[in-house]
């Protein structure tokens, strides 16, 4: 694009992340989200999750986000930051709404529960599988304990790690589909036995925060202690490429000296990329984790953070 006045001249900025409500910290759908200068915009799908591109980006332009029930924010996009949680708080009459709404909910309970800014931890890691280490299917299980059997899970909700910001990665992928299994404990080694309940999860989007909704579902723990298990399918769909400098021989003298220079290696992960982090209670003992290889379940003994993984219950 020729430009008479570079000052004014930008590249493309693309603008993403996930609206919540403060007060339940649940996406927020269909929230009206606006550059105003530039007088373009778009609406958060079902997730909260927005992707605004600006091809023509303005100066000291402002987000505003505006939604039916909440209080309009406004944020320079100066102040933006890559793949960030927008909080929008009730306005009044909506706080009216969501006092009534607890009421019809004084039953559920949170299994395990993290917040919006556990995703974005610095001391996070994240948990995938590459080409080097993965068989076949592999799944990562984590333990929970109900206060009582015969509760009926609601909601699943986990946490995603977005590789943009990574330079060892190359190709970022927005399309995964995983599998997620409700399980009881094997009677005899504690470890995920029988399989109760299983859900294919599709996602075309960045967000990082993941609600699984299982209401419809209707399916009840016979048992107190269950498993929650995240599986990975091994398709090209899922794939995220990567790609590192690796030390590689150039060429070798004729005295045999070896001349050494960097060339790029790359290899394959498979989605989703399962977020840990530190609790601000440390003190907490870690939930117990499983991983599974060739279809046996193994303790995951290098487990150093909670893993962002939660269950919503009620009886």
């Amino acid at each position: 694009m020729f430009c008479l006045l570079p000052s004014l001249c930008f590249a493309q900025k693309v603008y993403e992340g996930q609206v919540i409500d403060k007060a339940t910290e649940d996406p927020i759908s269909n929230v009206n989200i606006t550059l105003i200068k530039e007088k373009i915009g778009i609406q958060t799908n079902e997730r909260g999750y927005f992707e605004l591109s600006s091809e023509h980006p303005v100066p000291n332009d402002t987000l505003q986000f505006s939604s039916v029930g909440y209080k309009t924010f406004k944020l320079p996009v100066s102040a933006y930051q890559s793949q960030m949680f927008v909080v929008l708080e009730a306005s009044n009459t909506r706080l009216n709404e969501v006092r009534i709404a607890n009421k019809k909910k004084l039953k559920n309970i949170v299994l395990d529960k993290f917040a919006y800014y556990d995703l974005k931890s610095v001391d996070g890691v994240s948990y995938g599988h590459s080409t080097e280490i993965i068989k076949a299917r592999t799944a990562l299980a984590k333990f929970f304990t109900a206060p009582n059997a015969n509760a009926v899970v609601t909601k699943i909700s986990l946490g995603r790690q977005d590789l943009l910001t990574s330079p060892t990665y190359s190709v970022r992928n927005k399309l995964t589909t995983f599998l997620i299994h409700i399980m009881t404990p094997d009677t005899l080694t504690g470890a995920p036995g029988k399989v109760i309940f299983t859900k294919t999860v599709s996602l075309n989007d960045n967000s990082l925060w993941v609600d699984i909704d299982l209401t419809n579902d209707k399916r009840i723990i016979p048992t107190k202690n269950f498993f929650v298990a995240v599986e990975w399918i091994i398709t090209p769909y899922n794939e995220i490429i990567g790609v590192n400098n690796a030390p590689k021989v150039a060429k070798t003298t004729k005295r045999g000296y070896q001349v050494i220079k960097d060339a790029s290696e790359y290899y394959v992960y498979y989605q989703p990329f399962l977020v840990g982090y530190s609790p601000e209670d440390d003190t907490r003992k870690r939930a117990l984790l499983y991983t599974r290889n060739n279809d046996k379940w193994q303790i995951f003994r290098h487990q150093k953070s909670e893993l962002a993984l939660s269950a919503t219950i009620h009886y």
